[in-house]
This record gives structure tokens, sequence and C-alpha cells, in this order.
């Protein structure tokens, strides 16, 4: 059973989820607690040890002020007036939802490439970020930070960043009936089916009831045929729904009165004046002229007889001049002659109306990306947590990710790999330094160089000191990236239950982000001094919001944080080469599960909005997926999250050391490590003994701790472990 114990000695109090914690973790968690911005209470997860300044594996919510030594950054979104369509037939600014704080239904996209609901919130997540301008092909332009992802066509995920013009993506194509029911567009079959019944097949409205002798329907309570919101949906026997219409005399007659009629043409009118009600009701006059066409043909044809005649002189005489000529040999050589390669089968086509009609006849979708802009402006950033699926559809009609640690599953099983992992293990580290090592020329590609460039100029304009410590950092950064280093950073393949096989990886920002801390660290310690601001430790240095430094910090942990996913994005796609030049031909079964552990986040907690930093923890929202590592020779786990809001909706991010690195190394000796990492391909000489297993505490006893925090999903067992 998880035990929590309370400490009531300091400003809010501290809960921690585990009564094995040392003197100098409770000394320090006692010091945070007494710092007067400290919101409500503070959370110590189970795998609580003494840090640096701040407890590693704490929780720590703040109000108007961060505490440098102990945070890194979030990765952000997209822009607050982003539109985000609900499935009760609204829309919605991803702003507008996040300030509203509650829980909605939102338009999802399953492993199967089918279109489903999902509850999801809104959050603020980074404050005055980088920016890219993303248009498509339907004039729709999406505004989000370089890193976040967006599903292709093919249910692949891309960066915005990566995108290149002519990028097909996984759309979302929604329209109403005669009737006034929301349709959407399966992508794997190309038909339009009723969304309320799409819930209803996905177990998402409860078991679907039969009624004896009745057609089971789907009633909508607010009579709205649009809100598919669950609490509107009922079941129904047809001929119970026909009968309840029925008896609703009041609401019939008030349906055939003025008062509706004047009410209802208002309401067409202004729907018309939206971009999605101008649109729907272009298409329903077009399939009513159509209509009109197919059944009084006759009529129509002497309806339209005399069309044309005036202009008809005009147009001949100019498409018989050269001018004309001219002009339609033009059109022609640009619309039908150039050929075109359709992107999705492959198909040759001369012109680019043969390929927009093949794509809109044959794939049934033209959600392309037109062009991509890096914008020299920042602004803050919002998104959506999904758990359940991860990711989201934008009004824009596209589906994006929702926002380290990184685990992805192969289709690989145990059986599928060589008896001897060594060459598997030597080939990835011929394909990544680790530990001090660095590549002797970037692998990193110009434009992402160029991006991080962009962000890092600013920030050494401001402080020309940051670097005067490390040496040839101009070159040092562009080779770093891409590389493991050292300390607890791994990278590793494992086996779940099922004896699949997993990919692993932890890293950070490398020697340019230590840099960075140190540096502002430094600067909050100056600033404590000039104000005589007396701490309880002074690593608990702190910035407070408007103060000198505080925007200049946020930057530049932002950019250390954009950083850090580049080189572990990097890393993973270095790693996956090398495993299939070594391993049988595979494919990924599981999308990327990234989760930082190090960083700070705006979250709304106990009724307010504050800085919540997570030093050695990971969130965990309900059905939020996770990981929670253990050392290099015991268990790993997948987690689901509970959203505990007494931990902050957090959970640890590992063991956690229960010695230091110096004890390590005196207590143990190399043969112990080759004892305690049996059945492992790792290094097993006295360069890693400090991260021997014994030096960290007891995995299953961590996992027992938070059993109110999280649900273990997979347990996965290390069978290569790649340190620095």
């Amino acid at each position: 059973m998880p035990i929590q114990m309370t400490l009531d000695n300091g400003h809010v109090p501290v809960k921690i989820y585990t009564n094995e914690i040392d003197p100098t973790a409770l000394q320090q968690l006692e010091n945070i607690s007494n710092l007067p911005f400290i919101h409500h209470h503070v959370a110590a997860m189970p795998d609580v040890h003494a840090g640096i300044g701040a407890t590693v594996g704490s929780v720590i919510p703040t109000k108007g002020a961060i505490i440098p030594a102990a945070v890194g950054v979030d990765i952000g979104c997209f822009v607050g007036e982003t539109q985000i369509p609900l499935i009760d037939g609204s829309m919605s600014t991803l702003q507008d939802l996040a300030e509203r704080g509650e829980e909605y239904w939102i338009y999802a996209i399953d492993k199967q490439q089918k279109i489903t609901a999902a509850k999801a919130t809104a959050h603020l997540t980074r404050r005055n970020a980088e920016l890219i301008k993303i248009v498509l092909d339907n004039d729709e332009e999406i505004i989000c930070t370089p890193d976040h992802q967006f599903m292709l066509r093919d249910g692949n995920w891309c960066e915005a960043k990566d995108l290149q013009p002519e990028t097909s993506l996984m759309p979302l194509y929604l329209k109403q009936d005669k009737e006034g029911y929301t349709l959407i567009k399966q992508p794997t079959t190309n038909t339009y089916q009723r969304f309320h019944w799409n819930l209803a097949r996905n177990g998402i409205l409860g078991e679907i009831p039969s009624f004896p002798k009745q057609k089971t329907v789907i009633h909508h309570k607010d009579f709205n045929p649009a809100n598919n919101h669950p609490d509107n949906l009922q079941f129904m026997g047809n001929r119970e729904h026909s009968q309840y219409h029925r008896s609703l005399v009041e609401r019939n007659q008030y349906w055939q009165s003025t008062a509706f009629e004047e009410k209802r043409c208002e309401a067409l009118a202004n729907k018309a004046k939206t971009e999605q009600g101008h649109a729907y009701f272009a298409e329903r006059g077009k399939q009513n002229i159509l209509r009109y066409m197919n059944e009084h043909r006759e009529e129509f044809l002497a309806a339209v007889s005399e069309n044309g005649k005036r202009g008809k002189p005009f147009l001949v005489s100019y498409n018989q001049s050269e001018q004309g000529r001219a002009k339609s040999r033009e059109n022609v050589q640009r619309l039908l002659t150039i050929e075109r390669v359709c992107p999705d089968c492959g198909k040759t086509f001369q012109g680019h109306l043969r390929l927009n009609a093949h794509k809109r006849y044959e794939h049934h979708y033209n959600h392309k990306v037109r062009t991509i802009e890096f914008l020299n402006y920042q602004r803050d950033v919002y998104c959506l947590n999904v758990p359940e699926y991860a990711n989201f559809a934008l009004a824009a009609g596209v589906f994006v990710h929702n926002c380290g640690m990184n685990a992805l599953r192969l289709s690989l099983k145990a059986k599928d790999l060589p008896d001897n992992l060594k060459s598997v293990r030597g080939a990835i580290e011929e394909a990544i330094p680790v530990g001090f090592d660095e590549h002797k020329e970037t692998v990193a590609q110009k434009a992402i160089l160029e991006h991080l460039y962009g962000g890092l100029k600013p920030i050494i304009d401001k402080h020309p000191d940051i670097f005067k410590k490390m040496k040839n950092y101009e070159k040092t950064w562009a080779c770093q990236i891409g590389s493991l280093g050292s300390g607890n950073h791994f990278i590793e393949l494992c086996l779940d239950e099922n004896q699949d096989v997993w990919v692993m990886l932890h890293s950070g920002s490398r020697g340019i982000g230590n840099v960075i801390g140190n540096h502002f660290i430094s600067l909050a310690k100056k600033d404590m001094e000039r104000l005589q601001i007396q701490l309880p430790h002074r690593d608990l240095a702190y910035f407070k919001e408007g103060a000198q430094y505080f925007e200049d910090y946020v930057e530049a942990v932002h950019w250390a944080q954009d950083y850090a996913m580049e080189n572990r994005r990097l890393m993973m796609q270095l790693l996956l080469n090398s495993l299939q030049k070594t391993l049988k031909p595979f494919q990924i079964t599981q999308e990327a599960i990234n989760c930082h552990h190090n960083y700070v986040n705006i979250e709304e907690h106990f009724g307010e909005k504050v800085f919540l930093t997570r030093k050695g923890a990971i969130s965990a929202r309900n059905g939020e997926l996770g990981i929670i590592l253990g050392s290099m020779g015991a268990k790993s786990y997948i987690v689901r999250g509970k959203g505990n809001e007494e931990s902050f909706c957090s959970c640890s991010h590992g063991a956690g050391r229960k010695m230091s690195r110096t004890e390590a190394k005196k207590r143990f000796s190399y043969r112990d490590l080759e004892k305690q990492t049996l059945g492992v391909e790792c290094r097993k000489d006295n360069g890693v003994l400090d991260e021997i297993p014994a030096a960290y505490k007891d995995i299953d006893k961590v996992m027992a701790f938070q059993t109110d925090l999280v649900e273990a999903v997979h347990t996965l067992k290390q069978i290569i472990c790649v340190k620095g």
C-alpha cells in the first residue's frame, strides 16, 4: 500500500510518497517549503533524494517566481487563438479552453487511423515561444512551435520545422447531412458516417441496448443533431422515439409559429456569415442545383437556353485572335502538360488539374502543406492533453500530437534478436558518441542548426560572458547534438512482458545546457545578495516574475530545452538506423512516448495558476502515458497516470539514487557490477561503477509507493544498455 508522510515544519506542508528518505533530502524539502512564494504544498515522489538546492523527485508549485537550480522548461505548442472543433458542434480557441479549465470532448484518431472522440484538457505550456507558420492548400494557417508534431497521411509523425511543401497531412473532413447530423469521413475507407453512431460503436456511450421489435436509434436530448456530446445522446427504440417527438405538442406548435421561423432565419443568416457556414451552404446549394437539374431536366434546359448569347460573340472573337490563342496555349501548357506524380500511389498525370481530380476522387483528400515560414516574433503557446490517443484535430482540418525520456516499441520479438548482442551494442556506440565524446562533424541538418543558432544568438548578445568557460562553444554545441553524454544518461533495448522489443533513451542538453543553467543560477545568487534576501540555502536563489533576468532566463532555458529535444530526436534517428543495419527488418508499433522530468510548466492546481516545477518527476495526468526508469540492471515501466491532484498530477521519473556516486565507487567493484548486470549487454568496468544497480532504490518498492499515482501498463527489462 502507498505510504504518505507529511512535514509541517515550513511555510506550507510537504507530502512525501515514501518512507525511505535520507536526512539531507528531508532538510532540502523543508527549506523549499519555507520559501514565501510556494503555493499550497510541496510533493515528494517515491524516488526522492538529495539534489543541488532543490530535492530530486520533488514537485514545487510557485507563485510569481522560478528557482533556476530546480528547472528546465517544457516544450510548447500552438498560439492561443488556434481553433479546436469540439464534438458538441461548437468551435473554441485553445486559450479559451485553457482559461475555462474544464474537460472537453474533441476529435482524435486511433492507431487504426479511425477518427473517434476523446476527452482533453487545455494548458498554457510556454511563454514567449519561437514560432513557425504552416499554410495548407485549403488556405488555413497554423502557427505553432517548430517542434510540434503533425500526423502525415500515412500515419507517421513529422515535426513542423521538418515539413516540406506538398507534404500530405492526415485530414479531418466534417459536414452535415440533410437532417443536420454531423458526418465524418474515415481516412481508411474514404466514406462518411454519422458521428453519433461512431461514438456508440466505439463504446463511448456504453453498451448499445436492444429494444424488442424496434430498431435502436440515438436521440439528441437538446434536439440539436450536431451536438454529439455523450451527455446529450440517449439510446431509444425507433417507435418510442417517434412517439416521444409526437408527444411534444407545444414544441411542434412552436416550430410552426412565426416567432420560430424568424429566429430560424436569423440563425441561418448568422451561420452563413461564418467560414464554416458559408462552405456548408455553398455545398448545400450546389447539391440542390444538381438535384434540380436531374429531376427537372427539361425545365432546367428551358430556363438556361438563352444563357451566354450576349457574351458568346465577344468570347469567340477573343479566342480566335492571336492573343486569345496564345493564352490558350499557355493555359494548356500550365494545366495539362507538366508531368505531376501522386505522392500517395505514384501514378503520373499530365498537369495538376488531372492530379487534383485524381486525388479528390481516388484519395478523397487535399490537405497538403503549401508553405513553411519561421516567424520573427514570439508568443505564449498552448496545447491539449489527450491521454487516451495523444493527438487531436485542429479546425484547419489536420491532426497533431499533444505534448525527455523517449521510448518506442518495435515489431521485433525476443526470438528475432541474435544470441550475442555485443555487435548490436557496438553498432549503437559507433553511431552515437557517448560520455565526453562528440561527433567529429555535425550530423544535424543545416536547417536545424540555423534554427537553433537563431535562438542562441540573442542570448549571447544579452549575456556575452555566458560561454566564456566553454572552449570553442561554436563548434561544440553543433557537434554534441546527437550524442548521449554521461552520468545517468543511457540508450537501452528492452523486452516487455510479451517479449516485444522496446527502444529507450535518456539524455538532455549536453554541455551547453549545463553552462546556461550555471550562468543563471549565478545571476540569481547575485540578485539575492544585492537585494539582501535571506534564503534557507543559497542554491534556492530565485528570479521573481518581472525581475531583470527573469525573461532572459526563461528565453535561455527554452532554447536549452529545444536543443535537448533535437538531441534526443536525432539520437533516436541514429539509433534506429544502426538497428536497421544489425537486426531483422522492423516497424515501429508503439509511437514514441516522450516525457520531461526536469522542467517548469504553467498549470492550474488548487484553484490557482502556478509555475509548477517537476525536478526528477514526470507529469501523470489521468490517462497520460509516461516512463519510470529502473537502473541499468533492473526493470523499467511504461505507466498510465491517474491524475492524483495531491501529487500535482505527478509521479517519479525513476528509481532514484540511494547513495552518492562517490560512495558507490568506494563500496563496489567491477565484479559486483558484473553480477548485478548479469544478462545485460553493457559496459562492466570501473568507468560506470557509479551507475551500479545497488546505488539506486529498489524499483519495485518505488512503484508500490505510487499506486495512487500511476498504474503499470508494460514492464520492461533491459537486454542492452549503452552508457557514457
